[in-house]
């Protein structure tokens, strides 16, 4: 049972229910924020003494109280919420006299949105490297693929030829923007709180960016009403995290679909596999169902925080406490996605002799028709139409293309076709041939294809530079927080 804690008692409220007190604290949620709070509160007191208000003798035990708490479990349900907590314990270790000090100059609005600042930067950071890795490990299987023919598919009908490597990376594409948006969304999420107290500042004359720097922060929220009051940082991220599972749960439906028993176009390990308690036969892969529906969850999580963030007033409302731990669930969601799908992907293969198949053979159409236009002479429109009733013949004689003759083509075209035409006509057909024919950039044609695995590589490289470069930032200031404590 949580009661209200003393240091809140005797004031402007004579008492409050037990029961509304457990109905308001957020203690189990602020265990992930707990020691962010405790460093918040560290830098805190060290700008209170560096701008007088509080004296050196005072700062020093209160520091030295905070420190026996950054490897505290905070499994104590004697307050309300983390944040009065750790006051009550630095309170009960130094006395009131010193410890009364810890919260001047701010206030729990400034200090959690710090806090969920500091803890969501570090999660996201931790997300971008499963997710580079991620990156990384299609790019590594799609090098292999490149030249290995594979359907591609509109409203879930074979299309037209592509590569299997081509497939690869192209998804890898998305996820590398994912990537791009969380390091974006991350220097919006960078930005300190700290000084703004409950809304208005404090007339202690604060350094609010000294406090930003020694908790690694790129800058500050500017105006206090802003920083205590914006939540939008969270709706980003958010949506960030919503957007990559978007990609999460299209690769997992695809591979789904694609190692079906009646498509068979990959192959994945049993060991992502489990079978049925009845029938003897199957091969489930629930990983990549559980995918989707975790994704789907994350996805839940970004239109439940719009809902709640939807028509608040300015300043701090309690509606944020049930908006961050929608952070922490859509982030640990995504990081078991990850880890799962980083290992799969690597040990997929497409199945042997997908070209060969005669049902795939009618994905040559598009081309066929280009050679009527090149080749004919023939409008496109024309060819299209009439490459479409050789395709409708050749489906009610249960032939495939290449069971056909030229008398068949010429019929079904309608028209005789020149001496060179024909043999032109049956090379189209061979899918792994054709997808070196195409000619645009970014085309599944091999040398496209790893040219864009080649772009690939460089946009990842960057992007781990700065991953690194921001990682080293956090541990540097870390390092420099501690050294000014230990100093104080």
């Amino acid at each position: 049972m949580i009661h209200l804690s003393s240091l809140l008692k005797g004031g402007r409220l004579k008492s409050t229910r037990t029961d509304v007190v457990n109905f308001i604290s957020s203690l189990n949620d602020d265990r992930r924020i707990a020691l962010a709070t405790v460093l918040v509160n560290e830098a805190h007191v060290l700008a209170l003494e560096k701008c007088g208000a509080i004296k050196q003798a005072v700062s020093r035990k209160i520091l030295r109280a905070l420190h026996t708490l950054e490897k505290h479990k905070f499994s104590s349900r004697r307050a309300e919420d983390v944040h009065v907590l750790i006051e009550d314990f630095v309170t009960r270790q130094t006395g009131q006299a010193v410890g009364g000090f810890m919260h001047l100059g701010k206030s729990r609005n400034d200090q959690v949105a710090t806090a969920v600042r500091m803890t969501l930067r570090g999660e996201m950071l931790a997300l971008d490297k499963l997710l580079l890795s991620f990156e990384l490990s299609i790019i590594a299987i799609a090098v292999k693929h490149a030249n290995a023919a594979f359907p591609g598919y509109t409203h879930l009908q074979p299309a037209q030829p592509i590569s299997f490597g081509h497939y690869l990376i192209a998804n890898c594409f998305s996820f590398i923007r994912d990537s791009e948006r969380l390091l974006e969304a991350y220097s919006r999420v960078n930005l300190s709180p700290m000084g703004a107290a409950a809304l208005a500042g404090t007339s202690f004359s604060l350094n609010r960016a000294f406090i930003a720097k020694v908790l690694g922060f790129d800058g500050t929220v500017e105006a206090s009403l802003d920083a205590v009051g914006g939540r939008d940082f969270a709706l980003e991220a958010l949506s960030v995290f919503a957007l990559t599972a978007s990609d999460l749960s299209r690769i997992a439906s695809d591979l789904l679909f694609y190692s079906s028993v009646e498509v068979g176009l990959v192959k994945i390990p049993d060991e992502f596999a489990s079978t049925s308690s009845i029938m003897p036969q199957k091969k489930n892969l629930d990983p990549l169902e559980l995918i989707r529906a975790k994704c789907g969850k994350v996805a839940a999580n970004f239109n439940a925080a719009l809902s709640l963030m939807h028509g608040l007033t300015s300043g701090y409302n309690l509606d944020y406490q049930e908006l961050t731990p929608l952070l922490w669930q859509s982030i640990d969601e995504l990081s078991s996605c990850l880890r799962i799908l980083s290992v799969l992907i690597s040990k997929i293969e497409p199945s042997e002799h997908v070209a060969e198949r005669d049902y795939l053979q009618f994905t040559a159409a598009t081309e066929i028709a280009n050679l009527l236009v090149r080749i004919e002479d023939v409008p496109f429109r024309t060819a299209h139409q009439k490459v479409g009733l050789l395709v409708r013949t050749a489906i009610r004689a249960g032939k495939s293309l290449k069971q056909m003759g030229q008398t068949d083509w010429e019929t079904a075209l309608g028209f005789r076709l020149k001496p060179r035409t024909f043999s032109s006509l049956r090379r189209a057909l061979d899918l792994d041939g054709q997808i070196s024919t195409y000619r645009t950039a970014g085309s599944p044609n091999p040398r496209e294809t790893l040219r864009l695995i080649a772009l690939a590589q460089h946009r990842c490289e960057k992007l781990t530079a700065e991953h690194k470069r921001r990682s080293n930032k956090l541990e540097l200031s870390r390092r420099l927080l501690r050294k000014a404590t230990a100093a104080t």
